[in-house]
């Protein structure tokens, strides 16, 4: 099932499950922790679900291959880094591993195929919203299918000087055609001008057609590869 048509199926029985709660049990909207339930549910379902999981690239993502080849491994944050595909990618390559999910489900299958491979991985089942990123404490951040747009001020702090962040997206034009979740989503040199007001530079930056890694159907994307000044 593709990962659009997959997440209309979601929310459609989220909001049928909803309309049929008894009228007392009825909230005008959920509280933060029912918030952060219900984002947990589907992110589960939509990265484990034996009949509502996406199509998706098991193999780790191109762009953050090419920006790490050739460079000395350090310490890696994956936020929203689902199965840990690239999580595993990166600790493969050498690199201090860390990841960041709210799907509790797809975290531990990643430490499973961890420990199956032999490779050590940290993760944290968290909401990459309250994240800490902490300060000076990464060589390289990922934001791969995972947004990145609200994230720019603590990625800055997070990221050593000489740091990297890569980020992949889908373009704005992708939404003509298809319902894609507005975290995922950015407009024409959105991201390049964000982190470029950042003092960030932009060392790569591309929006053209490709396969998307997430529904595998033919979309404009957006990529791009800044580092922190030293």
């Amino acid at each position: 099932m593709k990962l659009f048509s997959t997440l209309a199926l979601l929310v459609l029985v989220l909001s049928v499950s909803f309309a049929q709660q008894p009228a007392s049990t009825l909230k005008s909207a959920p509280s933060p922790r029912e918030a952060r339930e219900l984002e947990r549910q589907k992110w589960n379902a939509v990265l484990t679900g034996k009949e509502t999981r996406v199509a998706f690239n098991a193999s780790p993502n191109k762009l953050l291959a090419e920006t790490i080849k050739g460079r000395p491994p350090g310490k890696a944050l994956d936020v929203g880094m689902g199965q840990g595909r690239n999580t595993l990618f990166l600790a493969r390559q050498g690199w201090d591993a860390y990841g960041v999910d709210i799907a509790d489900e797809a975290v531990n299958l990643a430490q499973d195929n961890a420990r199956k491979a032999g490779l050590r991985i940290t993760t944290f089942v968290q909401d990459d919203a309250e994240f800490d990123f902490g300060a000076n404490r990464w060589d390289l951040v990922a934001f791969i299918y995972a947004g990145g747009r609200h994230h720019v001020e603590k990625v800055r702090q997070g990221l050593k000087p000489g740091g990297l962040v890569v980020i992949e997206g889908f373009h704005r034009d992708a939404t003509k055609v298809r319902k894609i979740g507005e975290g995922v989503v950015f407009d024409t040199d959105e991201l390049k001008s964000l982190y470029l007001a950042a003092g960030f530079t932009i060392l790569r930056y591309e929006e053209a057609d490709g396969i998307g890694d997430f529904g595998l159907q033919q979309m404009r994307l957006v990529k791009l590869v800044a580092q922190k000044k030293e």
